[in-house]
């Protein structure tokens, strides 16, 4: 049996309930392998894992980000898009219905809202993946609109 599917098995009642993550105390961290490019760094650390889906949390510096960002990328990719189309410079076009349909399915998604053991990084590759499925907005366009809102 895994470490997660044995945290689960504990607390039956919150099953299909999104976790509310709650921290191990320090002394019962565990080891974990680091990410290829931390590995530089230490060849193992210990993380905090939550005490009631067994999740191990994140602790770099690239911490994921909160709805409210992937709206304002989405704002700033529209006005884009709607200025390049105007030129005539692309056929795609971001409308209110394609927006709140990928809000809607990033949403539901309860790994992508996880900010306790997800990364900016992932989130960023899920959302372009999302954005890509309703539209055929271009991924040169997305991370330009990321650099300028990162500033």
């Amino acid at each position: 049996m895994s470490f997660r599917a044995s945290m689960e098995n504990e607390d039956d009642d919150r099953i299909g309930v999104p976790c509310e993550h709650e921290e191990t105390h320090p002394d019962k961290s565990i080891w974990v392998k680091p990410s290829p490019s931390e590995r530089i760094h230490s060849p193992a650390q210990r993380r905090p894992y939550c005490k009631y889906c067994g999740r191990i949390k994140y602790t770099g510096s690239a911490r994921a980000k909160k709805m409210g960002f992937y709206i304002n990328v989405l704002k700033e990719l529209q006005r884009k898009v709607e200025v390049l189309y105007r030129r005539k410079r692309t056929n795609h076009r971001l409308t209110k219905v394609q927006i709140r349909l990928i809000l809607k399915e990033l949403e539901s998604d309860e790994d992508f809202r996880d900010r306790f053991s997800n990364n900016r990084y992932n989130q960023w590759t899920h959302f372009k993946e999302v954005v890509g499925r309703y539209c055929g907005i271009d991924e040169e366009l997305m991370e330009q609109v990321l650099r300028e809102l990162k500033g």
